[in-house]
C-alpha cells in the first residue's frame, strides 16, 4: 500500500494508534459505561410505585412530606408512612413473591398493610434500645399482605449511630432506590452488577499498580501514589456488594473511599505539572493532601467534598497539560484526552458517580500512567556517534543553514522555537523545542520548559534564592533555570571542557 500523503489514514499509523494505547481505552471505557444496565437484572412486570411518603414523631401522626433524598430522623427516631400502588398481577397466589428494598443508615421495623413483615435491625427510642441493622435488607412481603391499588407500609425508623455528615439516611439512585418493591429475593447484598465498572477497574488498577512500579514510566512516584489510591477506593466501592455490613460501619468504608479519591484528586495536579516540567514546590503536596482529608472527614458530605475537589484539580490539570503541550511536550496530548473524559464524568449523574462512571472515566488516565515516556532532556544515540556541525532551520517555508557553535539558546515562542545566535541574531524554526533538541549535540541542554541552551556558552549559573536560578551566557544573556533541571545542567556544566 502507497504510503503518500493523500491516501487517507494508513495502516501502520492504525497500528501505531492501537499499540500505543491512543484508542483502545475510550473503547473499553464506553463498554463498561454499558455494562451495568446490560447486566442487571430486570425486576419485570410484579413492582409497585412508591405514590406517597411522609413522617412522623408517632405511629398515628400527624404526617409531613418528606424529601427522601434529604431524609432526616428528629431526635434519631420517627415513624414513616409509605404509600405504594400495586397492579392486580401482582397480587395473585400465581404472581412472583415481592420484596420491600431498605438500605441505608437506619434500622426499621416494617408493618405492610398492618400486619408485621419484618425487621431491619431493630429500632429504638435511644441508642441503647437500638440495634444496628444492616446497610442493606430485603423484607418479603407474604402473598396474604398484598391488595390491589394502594398498599400502606407503615415503618418506625432509628438511627442514633448514623454519620451526621450524611445529606439522607436513605441511600440509592433513580437506578437503584433505597425504598422500593421488587420481586423478593433472598440475596441482601447490592448486586454486583451494579459494580460491574469498579470490580473492572480493580483488576486493571492491580495489574497498572505492577506495571508502574516495574517500568520506568514518567514520575513513576506519583503516578503510583494515583493508580493506588484509586485501587483503594474501587476495592471499598464493590465491598458493599460482598457483605451487607452494619449500617454503623457505613462512615468507615465511605471515609476510607473519599479519602482515597481525595489523595487522587490532589496527587492529579502535580503529576500533571511534572510532565509539563512545571515544578510545584514540593512542601504545599502534604499541606494540600492533609487539608483535603480534613475536609473530607469534617467539613460535610465525604462525597460531595471530593467531588467538589475534583472540579477544582481536574481544571488545573488540564491548564497545566495544555502549557505542556505548547512547550513542545507532544505525548501530552493523550493526558489531556483522559483528562477531558474525566473532566466530562463530572458532569454526569452525581449519584452515579461514585459508584459507576468516575471508574469508567480513569481507564484512559491509567493508560497514560502505565505507558513510559522518554523525557525531553534524553538525547537519542546517534547511530554513527558523530556531531553534528550545522542545523537546518525551517521558518516560513525556506530554510537556512545555521552553524551549532554559533547557537547560544533557543526559547520557545508558542508553535515556534527562536533561536538565538552569538552575533545577536534571531532566527524563528517551526519545529518544537523537544524535536529540535534531538537534532542538536549533547553540549544542548534543556534549562527550562522554554529553554534549550548552550552549555559550551555558559558563564555562569546563579542562584536568585528562593528556589530560582538561572544561566549567564557568553553574550550576557540570562536564561532561567528551573529547578527540574538544576542537578542535570550543574553536572553536565561540570563536565564540560
Amino acid at each position: 500500500m502507497s504510503n503518500a500523503p493523500g491516501n487517507g489514514l494508513q495502516i501502520p499509523t492504525l497500528k501505531r494508534l492501537l499499540s500505543s494505547w491512543v484508542v483502545a481505552p475510550y473503547i473499553i471505557a464506553t463498554l463498561l459505561l454499558a455494562l451495568p444496565s446490560l447486566l442487571r437484572p430486570v425486576d419485570g412486570e410484579n413492582t409497585g410505585e412508591l405514590i406517597s411518603v411522609a413522617l412522623s414523631k408517632q405511629s398515628t401522626g400527624p404526617w409531613q412530606s418528606i424529601d427522601l433524598n434529604r431524609l432526616q430522623l428528629p431526635d434519631n427516631h420517627g415513624w414513616m408512612r409509605a404509600v405504594f400502588t400495586l397492579p392486580v398481577s401482582s397480587t395473585t397466589s400465581e404472581s412472583t413473591p415481592l420484596g420491600l428494598y431498605l438500605s441505608g443508615t437506619f434500622s426499621a421495623r416494617v408493618l405492610w398493610n398492618g400486619e408485621e413483615v419484618g425487621q431491619k435491625g431493630v429500632p429504638g427510642l435511644s441508642p441503647n434500645d437500638e440495634s444496628p441493622g444492616p446497610v442493606d435488607t430485603i423484607l418479603h412481603l407474604p402473598a396474604n399482605t398484598l391488595s390491589p391499588g394502594n398498599n400502606v407500609a407503615l415503618i418506625e425508623l432509628s438511627s442514633h449511630f448514623r454519620q451526621h455528615s450524611l445529606n439522607t439516611i436513605l441511600h440509592g439512585s433513580e437506578t437503584l432506590p433505597g425504598l422500593r418493591l421488587a420481586s423478593y429475593s433472598a440475596e441482601t447484598r447490592r448486586p454486583i452488577s451494579y459494580y460491574a465498572a469498579p470490580l473492572l477497574i480493580f483488576a486493571l488498577l492491580l495489574v497498572a499498580v505492577f506495571v508502574i512500579a516495574s517500568t520506568s514510566v514518567h514520575q513513576q512516584t506519583l503516578a503510583l501514589i494515583l493508580a493506588t489510591a484509586l485501587a483503594v477506593a474501587s476495592a471499598a466501592e464493590i465491598f458493599r456488594a460482598f457483605y451487607a455490613y452494619p449500617y454503623s460501619w457505613h462512615m468507615l468504608r465511605l471515609g476510607l473511599l473519599a479519602c482515597a479519591l481525595m489523595v487522587f484528586a490532589c496527587i492529579l495536579p502535580f503529576y500533571t505539572a511534572r510532565r509539563a516540567d512545571i515544578v510545584l514546590p514540593t512542601i504545599l503536596l502534604p499541606a494540600v493532601m492533609i487539608s483535603g482529608i480534613t475536609a473530607t472527614l469534617l467539613a460535610g458530605p465525604p462525597q460531595d467534598i471530593v467531588h467538589a475537589a475534583l472540579w477544582l484539580t481536574v481544571p488545573v490539570s488540564v491548564a497545566l497539560t495544555i502549557s505542556s503541550i505548547r512547550s513542545g511536550i507532544s505525548d501530552s496530548r493523550m493526558l489531556l484526552c483522559a483528562l477531558g473524559c474525566l473532566m466530562f464524568s463530572l458532569v454526569l449523574d452525581k449519584d452515579l458517580f461514585f459508584d459507576q462512571y468516575l471508574y469508567v472515566a480513569v481507564i484512559p488516565l491509567l493508560a497514560v500512567l502505565c505507558r513510559p515516556r522518554v523525557a525531553p532532556e534524553v538525547h537519542p544515540v546517534m547511530k554513527n556517534d558523530s556531531i553534528p556541525e550545522r542545523l537546518i532551520v525551517n521558518s516560513a517555508g525556506r530554510k537556512k543553514v545555521l552553524d551549532i557553535s554559533a547557537i547560544l539558546s533557543i526559547q520557545g515562542a508558542g508553535n515556534y522555537a527562536e533561536i538565538k545566535l552569538a552575533d545577536g541574531e534571531s532566527v524563528l524554526d517551526d519545529r518544537p523545542l523537544k524535536q529540535l533538541l534531538t537534532l542538536l549535540p549533547k553540549s544542548f541542554a534543556r534549562a527550562h520548559r522554554s529553554y534549550l541552551v548552550n552549555l559550551e556558552e555558559v558563564k555562569e549559573l546563579r542562584s536568585l534564592g528562593a528556589g530560582k536560578y538561572e544561566l549567564l551566557l557568553s553574550d550576557g544573556q540570562r536564561c532561567p533555570l528551573s529547578r527540574t533541571h538544576v542537578g542535570e545542567v550543574r553536572e553536565r556544566l561540570s563536565q564540560t571542557p
